[in-house]
C-alpha cells in the first residue's frame, strides 16, 4: 500500500533522486523501467475493449483493493511515458506492442482511428498510438472512479499529448482539458509542496498555449512566478553587438531575481546528470555570439523550474504580441537566460533552442547558425536517458520529435534549398509542403502524381483533399467528403478554402459552416467565414463568426474592427463602439482603425474619444482634413447638445479649441477648417481673425469668383467678419491698449476685404444681390472713423 506522501512521487517529474520510498513500482517508474508487471490485469483491461464504460466496470470490481488500483495507475503511467519517449526521441528504438503488453492487441481495435477527435486524425508520423490510447482510456476511467490529484494530473497530461499528436486542434479535446484543469485548480490547495504548485500551473498554462488562450496563459504564468518568487524584468544596458563596434549602445537585457526566502533545489542538483544538446556558436564575420555588456547583468542562477518559467514567458509573448522585429528583440534576452544556464531540463533546453532557431531564420547573419542548430538537434544521437528526456516535458511545451525535422525542412525551403526540403517533407509525408516545393520547382503536376500514388497505397481524407489542392479539381473534395461518410471537417474546410481563394464568397459559406459544425475550434475558418459573410452582407452570420473568433483569439484587432462594422450595419452602434475599444487594446498605431473609432464615437456621442482619435490620427499621419467630422463636432458645441454641466461643457469646448489649434498649424491653408475654428472661438476678435484667415485661404486659389455659390459663401463670411470685427472693437476698454490695437487692425482688414469682395463680385456677377454687404461695408467705414 502506497503512503499518501508517496502518491506525489507518481507524478514522475524526474527531478530528484528516489531514496525515501519502499515502493518498487515507484522506483521502477523513476528509473525508466516502464514495463508491464501485472500481466493478468493488463490482459483484463485490454479484453474490455478499452471503452470507458467497460473499464469502469472492471475497476469497480477492485474498488476496495487499493494495491490493484495502484497497479492500474502504474500500467497507464508506464504506457504514456513509453509513448512519449518514442515520439519525443528522433532516434527511438523500435517496439513491439504485443511484446510490450505481453498479450495480443485486440485485432478489432484501431487505436489511431479511436484517437480521432472531431474528425481530426492522428498525424502519420506518430508511432505506437496504442500506448497513448490505452493510457488515456485507463486514466479517464480511473478519474471517474477515483477522482484525486494524481489521477487528474496524469489525465491532463494524456489529453495534452493527445492534442499534440492530432493534425489540428479540436473543440472536444479543448472542453475536456478545460474541465480537467478546473478540477485540478479546485484540488490545488491539497498540494503542500510549492515546487509542485508551480509545476502544475506551468502545465496548465502550456495546455492553454496549445489553444492560443492568451488570457488563461497569462493568468497561470503570473501565479506560477508569484509562488516561485521569480522576478524577470527587461532593461536597457550599454553594450556591443558587433565585433567592430566602437561605441557601446543601449541593448535590451533581462535581469532576474529570486526571492531569498523561498527554498529551491538548484538545477545542478535536479538535472545535473542531463546531457543537454550542443549550443552552436554564432560564427559570423560581424556579429558577436553574445552581446558584450559594459556592466555585469543582475542575473540569478536559475533552477530548473524557473528556467521553464522563463521559457513559458517566451511562448506567451510569442502568442500575445504582434510578430515584428521589436518582439524578436524582446524574446532574445529571455531565451539567452535559459541557454546560459549550465544545467537544466533537457526538454526546456531543446524547446528554447528551437524557438531561437525560428527567430534567427529571419536574419541573414544568423540564419546559418539557426540551420546548423536545428540539424544538430535533429541528428544528434548522443544517448539521453528516457527519464532526462521526459523530465518537465509537459511544462516545457516541447513539440513531438517529427516537428523538429519539419522545422529543418522549413529552413531548407527558406534558404532556397527546395530539393533538400522536398526530400525531408516526403520522408515526413507532409504532402501540403510537397505541393509547395513542386510548385516552386514548376513541377506541380508531379505533386498530383505523388499524392495519387499515396492514395493508391492507402486512401485518406487528407490525401483526397490535397489532390484537390494540387489539381484545382473540386470533385476530389467531394470524394473526400464521401470517403469520410460526411464526418470530415477537413474536407469541407479545403472545399471552402478553394472557393474563398477564388473570391466565390457566397459559395464557400455553406462549406465553412459544415466544417465548423464538426470542429468548432478552427480559428482561421471562423475568420474566413466572417469575412465571406461580411463581403456578401450577411450581417447576422458575420457577427456570429467574428464573435466566435474574438472569443478564440481576443488579441486580433482586425476581427474586432470588422465586428464593429457588422454592428454598425445592424444598427447596434453601442456594441460597435465597444468592439472598437477592444480593437484599440491590441493595436494602438493603426490610423485606419482610429478613423473608424472617430466615426463610431461621433455616432454614439462619445465626443472625448472623437477628440482622442483625431489627435492620435495626427500623431500617426501628421494630417487630418476630414471637414465633415470636424463640422459635426463643432455643431454639437454650437447647439449645446452635450449633456454636461457648465464646467464640463467649458472644459470640453477648450479641448476642441486646442484640437483645432493643432489642426490649423498643420493645415494653415484649409479655409473650411479655419471657418469651423471661428465658430467655436471664445471672443469676437478671434472669430473675426479666423474668418479673415478663411477668406485668405479661399482667395489664394484665385478661382472663387468663377462660381456663384462660392461667391455667396464668401459674401456670408465677409459679412460675419465685419460684424465680429465691429463687436470686438466695441467690447474693448481703455485699459486693453494692446487688444485695442489688434481690434483696430482687424477692423481695417475687414473693411479692405469687404471692399475687395464688393469690387470683384460687381465685376464678375453684377446680378448677385450684395446690398447687405454694402451696408455692412458702409457701417464698418463709419465705425472706423468714429474710433480712430
Amino acid at each position: 500500500m502506497i503512503l499518501a506522501r508517496e502518491k506525489l512521487l507518481l507524478l514522475c517529474n524526474f527531478d530528484t533522486q528516489i531514496q525515501d520510498t519502499d515502493s518498487q513500482p515507484i522506483r521502477n517508474l523513476w528509473n525508466g523501467l516502464w514495463y508491464i508487471e501485472n500481466f493478468d490485469l493488463c490482459k483484463e483491461l485490454l479484453e474490455s475493449g478499452l471503452e470507458i464504460d467497460q473499464l469502469k466496470e472492471v475497476l469497480k470490481k477492485y474498488k476496495d483493493e487499493e494495491n490493484t488500483f495502484n497497479d492500474i495507475l502504474h500500467l497507464a503511467i508506464s504506457a504514456l511515458l513509453t509513448f512519449c519517449e518514442k515520439n519525443w526521441n528522433p532516434h527511438a528504438d523500435e517496439l513491439s506492442i504485443n511484446n510490450y503488453f505481453k498479450s495480443l492487441w485486440p485485432s478489432n481495435l484501431d487505436a489511431a482511428l479511436k484517437l480521432q477527435s472531431n474528425s481530426e486524425p492522428v498525424h502519420s508520423n506518430i508511432v505506437y498510438p496504442e500506448l497513448l490510447y490505452f493510457s488515456m482510456q485507463v486514466l479517464s476511467a480511473l478519474s471517474c472512479i477515483q477522482e484525486n490529484l494524481v489521477n487528474n494530473w496524469w489525465l491532463l497530461r494524456s489529453k495534452i499529448v493527445h492534442q499534440r499528436v492530432l493534425e489540428d486542434k479540436t473543440a472536444t479535446l479543448y472542453k475536456n482539458i478545460d474541465l480537467i484543469i478546473a478540477k485540478l485548480y479546485n484540488m490545488f490547495k491539497s498540494i503542500n509542496d510549492p515546487r509542485l504548485q508551480v509545476l502544475l500551473y506551468l502545465e496548465m498554462a502550456q495546455a492553454y498555449v496549445v489553444y492560443d488562450r492568451i488570457e488563461k496563459v497569462e493568468e497561470y504564468l503570473l501565479k506560477a512566478k508569484e509562488i516561485a518568487g521569480l522576478k524577470l524584468e527587461l532593461t536597457g544596458i550599454l553594450g556591443k553587438r558587433t565585433k567592430f563596434q566602437q561605441d557601446a549602445l543601449p541593448q535590451l537585457a533581462l535581469t532576474s531575481e529570486l526571492d531569498s526566502n523561498i527554498e529551491r533545489v538548484s538545477a545542478e542538483d535536479s538535472h545535473g546528470s542531463s546531457d543537454l544538446p550542443h549550443n552552436v556558436e554564432l560564427q559570423d564575420d560581424v556579429r558577436l555570439d553574445k552581446v558584450e555588456f559594459n556592466e555585469k547583468l543582475s542575473q540569478a542562477k536559475l533552477p530548473s523550474l524557473e528556467q521553464t518559467l522563463c521559457l513559458l514567458t517566451v511562448q506567451y509573448l510569442q502568442k500575445s504580441q504582434p510578430k515584428d522585429a521589436l518582439l524578436e528583440e524582446e524574446l532574445c534576452p529571455y531565451i539567452d537566460a535559459v541557454l546560459n544556464q549550465k544545467n537544466g531540463p533537457w526538454a526546456s533546453r531543446v524547446a528554447a533552442l528551437l524557438i531561437r532557431c525560428k527567430l534567427e531564420a529571419n536574419h541573414k547573419r544568423t540564419v546559418e547558425r539557426a540551420m546548423l542548430q536545428c540539424e544538430t538537434i535533429v541528428n544528434e544521437k548522443a544517448v539521453v536517458s528516457a527519464t532526462n528526456r521526459l523530465s518537465y516535458l509537459w511544462a516545457s511545451g516541447l513539440p513531438c520529435a517529427w516537428t523538429w525535422r519539419q522545422q529543418l525542412a522549413d529552413f531548407y525551403l527558406s534558404l532556397g534549398l527546395v530539393k533538400a526540403a522536398l526530400e525531408e517533407y516526403q520522408k515526413l509525408q507532409l504532402w501540403e509542403d510537397v505541393i509547395v516545393c513542386y510548385t516552386l520547382l514548376q513541377l506541380r503536376h508531379k505533386a498530383a502524381e505523388v499524392i495519387q500514388q499515396q492514395i493508391d497505397i492507402q486512401p485518406t481524407v487528407k490525401l483526397y483533399c490535397l489532390l484537390g489542392d494540387a489539381t484545382d479539381e473540386v470533385t476530389w473534395y467531394d470524394k473526400a467528403w464521401e470517403y469520410s461518410e460526411h464526418k470530415s471537417s477537413r474536407a469541407q474546410r479545403h472545399w471552402g478554402n478553394f472557393l474563398f481563394d477564388r473570391k466565390r464568397y457566397d459559395e464557400c459559406i455553406p462549406h465553412y459552416e459544415m466544417s465548423l459544425q464538426i470542429n468548432a475550434i478552427q480559428d482561421h475558418i471562423w475568420l474566413r467565414l466572417g469575412f465571406a459573410a461580411l463581403t456578401t452582407e450577411k450581417w447576422e452570420l458575420a457577427g456570429k463568426a467574428y464573435r466566435r473568433y474574438t472569443y478564440l483569439q481576443p488579441n486580433t484587432f482586425e476581427a474586432w474592427n470588422n465586428l464593429a462594422k457588422v454592428y454598425m450595419m445592424q444598427g447596434e452602434k453601442d456594441r460597435a463602439y465597444r468592439a472598437l475599444m477592444e480593437a484599440l487594446r491590441y493595436n494602438y498605431d493603426n490610423w485606419k482603425l482610429w478613423t473608424n473609432v472617430i466615426t463610431v464615437s461621433l455616432e454614439t456621442e462619445h465626443f472625448d474619444d472623437v477628440i482622442r482619435g483625431i489627435h492620435r490620427t495626427i500623431d500617426l499621419q501628421n494630417k487630418y482634413e476630414d471637414v465633415k467630422v470636424l463640422a459635426l463636432l463643432v455643431n454639437e458645441i454650437i447647439k449645446e447638445r452635450i449633456e454636461l454641466d457648465k464646467e464640463s461643457n467649458e472644459r470640453f469646448r477648450k479641448r476642441v479649441q486646442e484640437l483645432f489649434g493643432r489642426i490649423t498649424s498643420i493645415h494653415p491653408s484649409n479655409g473650411e477648417i479655419w471657418q469651423l475654428y471661428s465658430y467655436i472661438s471664445p471672443t469676437y476678435l478671434l472669430k473675426a481673425q479666423r474668418l479673415l484667415k478663411t477668406y485668405g485661404c479661399i482667395a489664394q486659389t484665385g478661382k472663387w469668383a468663377n462660381d456663384p455659390s462660392t461667391c455667396k459663401m464668401v459674401i456670408d463670411i465677409t459679412q460675419d467678419m465685419i460684424d465680429y470685427s465691429i463687436k470686438a472693437r466695441q467690447e474693448m476698454s481703455a485699459e486693453e491698449k494692446g487688444k485695442i490695437l489688434q481690434a483696430d487692425q482687424q477692423l481695417s482688414s475687414a473693411r479692405l476685404t469687404g471692399q475687395a469682395v464688393i469690387r470683384i463680385i460687381e465685376k464678375q456677377w453684377p446680378d448677385l444681390d450684395i446690398s447687405e454687404l454694402k451696408e455692412k461695408f458702409i457701417a464698418v467705414t463709419e465705425f472706423i472713423k468714429s474710433v480712430i
